[in-house]
């Protein structure tokens, strides 16, 4: 028999269930703004690999050779006999820049086929990722067979992939149907999953800041405000490291290496 809340056990399902919907609602919003911004960060990334990363690796090669060059002339340094003087004359030069910071490689990510399109893509990815989240429930097959539901959900997002999603969606809807055991079981199961749910949202958030601070989410927002000020950025560093290239094949020469040409 399922047993009946009081008067105050109602208002407090009540107040519970209009709880849940709502950091459901606000965790929903949370993923999507985490997605959106790594979306972000590979697209610049990708631009950024693509125009300066053969840059990179050319001053990369250049360097090493520099430094086998430099290692080799200051063996023959310590082996020349000391002069009159004392001295071995000329030590070999080292007046080098060091190069640019690393990079992480990332894929480009589909776009959008339209503004529409894309808006009724993040409301039905939400809307599944709230009903089908599996750290939202405790019991372990229930919470694997989320997992699978979710890791095709967030295929057919990464992939805008409406009909998917849309297939998706009317495949599982019953999946979340028909599992309640009652007021005071739903009363229960609503206290769990809402201290899930600000954990959720705890994690997401810090997520969120991490990226936000980040030295590649600096640097896009750097070029993307120098962009909107009619100023390329990038094309800027490209200038600098094909300067760095230059000097370096010049040390080079001084050594008595010749550098192959340089693709850039």
């Amino acid at each position: 028999m399922t047993k009946k809340l009081t008067h105050a056990g109602q208002e407090e399902l009540a107040a519970l269930r209009a709880k849940a919907a709502h950091r459901r609602e606000y965790l929903g919003i949370l993923e999507l703004e985490l997605f959106n911004t790594r979306a972000a960060l590979q697209e610049f990334s990708d631009e950024y690999n693509a125009r300066l990363g053969p840059l990179e690796n050319e001053y990369q090669r250049l360097e090493q050779l520099m430094d086998a060059a430099i290692e080799e002339e200051e063996a023959a340094y310590r082996k020349q006999p000391a002069g009159s003087n004392g001295s071995r004359g000329r030590r070999p030069h080292q007046d080098r820049r060091k190069g640019p910071a690393s990079r992480t490689s990332t894929a480009r990510l589909p776009r959008a086929k339209d503004a529409d399109y894309e808006r009724k893509i993040r409301e039905l990815f939400r809307n599944l990722a709230k009903r089908f989240h599996p750290d939202l429930v405790n019991a372990p097959d229930e919470k694997q067979q989320r997992e699978k539901i979710m890791a095709r959900i967030n295929q057919a997002y990464t992939a805008r992939d409406l009909k998917a999603l849309e297939s998706l969606a009317k495949d599982y809807a019953a999946q979340m149907n028909g599992k309640s055991g009652g007021p005071a079981a739903e009363l229960a199961h609503l206290k769990v999953e809402l201290r899930q749910l600000e954990a959720m949202i705890f994690e997401v958030e810090h997520t969120i800041r991490e990226l936000d601070l980040s030295a590649a989410w600096q640097l896009r927002s750097e070029v993307s405000s120098e962009r909107q000020a009619g100023r390329d950025m990038l094309g800027d560093l490209e200038a600098n490291i094909k300067g760095r290239i230059a000097e370096l094949r010049e040390h080079l020469l001084d050594l008595g290496v010749e550098p192959e040409l340089v693709n850039a």
